[in-house]
């Protein structure tokens, strides 16, 4: 299509302004959208110099702004897109000019909800792309700190945008980033959530390949690793890729603290976690396959606990946990003031009334309840939507096999993480494959020395 086919179809669009400004020899066309531009900056940024424009002969309208920055498109898809992200066009003879003159409006910079920190910067991302990069700048001033601006989308226009620090960031990692947002064909990108789905290549696997945050300086401390982080117009998140499980467990705090107390944490990350995947599995394994292994006197005071319970344990502690599910599922949705009331109280009352009425043991509350518990220290919420359904596949092993199944599950588990990959990263790496000169920061944070690094 050409400049004059392209203006004639936005002549009969009644979203695009077409404005007209005669010269002697040839008119010049302003288009811009009303809804998403600033009309204030249109009007003394681009109407007003070219009105004041003399106009020899011999120049073109580029030489009408001074101040201005003029992109020369050449592309209908990127008129297009220009037009929808907020710039004013101007068309001269063949040529097309983009100034912009973007109007959206956003929210204020803010902490983030979803990403608690103790100590440490409390600025979050917002939807604005430009935006999003300068709170990124703030916290990396480096002139290695590199972008790369895509679009995707095939009907609706979704910019992003590649951010990576020179000689840090690997050329097979950034050639594998490219080619996977290169190959997204879908036609309406929303949100940085449908971004990930579409990068990810193991689209059965329960566990995410991308990590999403809303801090700046997160993702500044990623990129001066080696990641690369990809900002989505239109959504606070930022997603950074690779990722390995034990990435997953760490938090800003983590550097925040004396590395003593922040590694005693970190363990106790790691064995919250476990116990909110096995522990409902590996009571009902114990007490329906394997009573030997449980001590008499406890035995005992377990069959006591559980006289008069008309259904098995398994379907004890799937009933509960599908329980915990729907409170903390509602807790999410409800309206923040009553939202964690209604939980705790929905826990309580239904706890409280299910141990009256005989149809679960107390045992079994507090079994379910304390795993439950423990995945709420589960920092990545990706990862504990993963870990939660994987506890479900846990309860149904040992439901039908005993300890035996919840090896076989473990096993198969394990061998699904170990073939995982994160845009060519192994998802257990150091573990598997064995790198221990990397295990500096892993279930332990070494201190830092005199010279910024940490001590083996």
């Amino acid at each position: 299509m050409n400049v004059k086919e392209f203006l004639s179809q936005k002549k009969n669009d009644d979203c695009v302004t077409v404005k007209t400004i005669p010269f002697d020899s040839h008119n010049i066309y302003v288009l811009y959208m009303p809804s998403n531009t600033d009309m204030t900056k249109i009007q003394d940024s681009i109407l007003a110099p070219l009105l004041e424009w003399n106009n020899p002969e011999d120049k073109t309208v580029d030489h009408a702004f001074s101040a201005e920055p003029l992109t020369i498109l050449s592309k209908t898809k990127d008129m297009d897109s220009h037009l929808l992200n907020g710039y004013t066009l101007m068309l001269e003879n063949e040529t097309v000019y983009a100034v912009e003159t973007c109007g959206f409006h956003y929210r204020a910079v803010s902490e983030p909800v979803s990403e608690m920190t103790l100590r440490g910067a409390r600025d979050g991302f917002i939807e604005s792309l430009e935006e999003n990069i300068k709170l990124l700048r703030v916290h990396l001033r480096s002139t290695h700190l590199k972008f790369e601006h895509l679009s995707l989308g095939l009907k609706a226009f979704t910019h992003v945008t590649i951010a990576y620090v020179e000689d840090e960031a690997n050329e097979k990692l950034l050639e594998e980033v490219r080619k996977r947002i290169k190959a997204v064909k879908e036609d309406y990108l929303p949100d940085g959530g449908v971004v990930e789905q579409s990068l990810e290549k193991n689209t059965f696997s329960l566990f995410p390949e991308l990590q999403e945050t809303e801090r700046p300086a997160k993702v500044a401390n990623a990129l001066a690793e080696g990641k690369v982080a990809i900002f989505v117009e239109g959504s606070p998140s930022v997603l950074l890729a690779p990722v390995t499980l034990n990435s997953l467990f760490q938090t800003s705090d983590d550097y925040n603290f004396k590395w003593i107390p922040a590694s005693l944490i970190r363990l106790m990350r790691f064995a919250a976690a476990f116990l909110a995947v096995m522990l409902p599995s590996i009571y009902i394994s114990l007490i329906s396959f394997h009573h030997g292994l449980i001590p008499t006197d406890l035995a005992i005071s377990i069959s006591k606990t559980r006289e008069g319970v008309p259904i098995p344990s398994f379907m004890e502690a799937f009933i509960m946990q599908m329980t915990i599910e729907i409170l903390r599922e509602a807790g999410i949705r409800l309206p923040k003031p009553i939202g964690p009331a209604v939980s705790i109280v929905g826990a309580i009352v239904i706890g409280e009334a299910a141990v009256t009425a005989g149809i679960v043991s107390p045992l079994m509350i507090i079994v379910v309840a304390f795993a439950a518990i423990c995945s709420f220290t589960i920092v990545d919420y990706s990862l504990s939507l993963a870990l939660r359904t994987v506890s479900f596949i846990m309860l149904f092993a040992a439901a039908m096999l005993g300890i035996y199944g919840l090896i076989l599950a473990v096993f198969i588990l394990s061998i699904h993480l170990i073939r995982l990959n994160s845009f060519t990263v192994p998802y257990l790496e150091p573990f598997a494959p064995y790198y221990p000169s990397r295990w500096k920061d892993t279930l332990i944070r070494l201190r830092f020395d005199k010279e910024g690094g940490s001590d083996e």
